[in-house]
């Protein structure tokens, strides 16, 4: 009973993790570029998501998804990189970039979490696409905080967070079941 309301309870907060990572970064997005409310909202979302994370990671290993469980560790440490990227009114666009070095092989590992559905593992690794073109757009020199990629990149990893709090919420009430 104690593990139950402690895989419970990680679940909750795993959620609130997620939840307000998709929420603090839309907020962000309606402030002026590098203003400090958006620096503050996108860095608060970061940690929530880099919490999230870590919780993920704990509860696919119980699922048997060691694999998965290190992907999600590894988009824990992607997020700290997105974090890192943020001062308190500016973005380091040089290190926000390098995202994508921990975030494709961390998506890479997730997509072999089989609690997930092939659709959701498959668009796991497609959320890599965007971040490629910021990357790109960053070496060019032509980046500008308002790029579609940018939008794109941030927007869908934040909703993969919230996709996958979704079907382990789901995971977690089938294995509850009498």
């Amino acid at each position: 009973m104690q593990q139950q309301n402690e895989t419970s309870l990680l679940i909750v907060i795993l959620a609130i993790g997620y939840i307000l990572n998709f929420v603090l970064g839309m907020l962000g997005s309606f402030f002026p570029p590098n203003s400090y409310p958006q620096m503050t909202l996108w860095q608060i979302g970061d940690s929530m998501a880099i919490m999230g994370s870590v919780l993920a990671s704990r509860y696919v290993a119980s699922r048997g998804q060691n694999i998965a469980a290190a992907g999600f560790t590894l988009f824990g440490i992607a997020y700290g990189v997105s974090f890192a990227s943020s001062a308190i009114n500016a973005v380091n666009e040089e290190k926000m970039a390098t995202i994508i070095l921990p975030l494709v092989p961390a998506l890479f590992l997730i997509s072999f979490c089989k609690i997930f559905p092939t659709w959701l593992r498959i668009g796991s690794l497609l959320v890599c696409v965007p971040f490629f073109y910021m990357y790109e757009n960053v070496i060019q020199e032509t980046y500008h905080h308002d790029n579609l990629s940018n939008v794109l990149a941030y927007f869908g990893i934040q909703l993969l967070g919230v996709l996958w709090t979704v079907i382990i919420y789901k995971d977690y009430i089938k294995q509850s079941a009498p």
